[in-house]
């Protein structure tokens, strides 16, 4: 089945410089546009998207508000926020936003494509340049919070796998566990470490100490 993409952004000429990249991918579908929050909200639950490419300079802050109201409301759907912006205060709060992939405008087409694919498959994707800001409020956020963070041997091989960007199903075939278990297990590990997905999970992961920076999967466009 091709991926289902939707795109939110607020200029004509960027919506349609990405309606024809994602034309040209025969593993893409492109299900619709949406340039405001309100419009973006609506569209997400009558197309069912698995891909969102938000543009976080909508007004006021509206792409980090979308995200959140989408990612609430269908928790399947992975958004990747596209934006020029690389303040850590920002990324966090995509993060806890729910956002599962961070992208510079400036990317070339290429590692975009590439970035679809992986989040799609995986659930995780970053920019390199946007990986060191992240990790950077985290740590900041950890510091501040100070407490002790304990995952079982389990839950560390989980997070593990989710980063390197294993499904629910294979983690259970590699760790001989049911998808229900895996999922329970993700559950409890998102609690522990506050976040609500794959992506934030890694990142929290890495700037916790769990987790070295070459276990998040940077999309290859080679």
């Amino acid at each position: 089945m091709p991926i289902r993409i939707m795109i939110v952004d607020d200029c004509p000429l960027l919506r349609e410089g990405l309606r024809i990249l994602l034309a040209q991918q025969a593993d893409f579908a492109l299900v619709g546009a949406a340039s405001t929050l309100a419009a973006a909200v609506q569209l997400a639950q009558d197309a069912r998207p698995d891909v969102i490419l938000m543009d976080l300079s909508l007004p006021a802050g509206q792409g980090v508000e979308a995200t959140r109201q989408i990612v609430a409301q269908q928790p399947q759907v992975h958004v990747i926020a596209l934006t020029g912006h690389t303040e850590p205060e920002l990324l966090a709060a995509l993060a806890a936003a729910g956002a599962h992939g961070y992208i510079l405008k400036d990317v070339r087409a290429a590692e975009l494509i590439c970035a679809v694919r992986t989040v799609a498959a995986t659930g995780v994707t970053l920019s390199p340049e946007v990986l060191p800001d992240l990790l950077t409020q985290y740590r900041r956020l950890a510091q501040t919070t100070g407490t002790a963070l304990r995952l079982s041997a389990r839950e560390l091989a989980i997070l593990r796998l989710i980063a390197a960007g294993a499904t629910n199903c294979e983690i259970a075939a590699q760790l001989t566990l049911s998808t229900q278990t895996v999922k329970n297990y993700l559950t409890v590990i998102y609690q522990k470490l506050g976040v609500s997905n794959r992506a934030a999970a890694a990142v929290a992961a890495i700037a916790k100490g769990l987790l070295g920076e070459n276990d998040i999967p940077i999309p290859d466009s080679t």
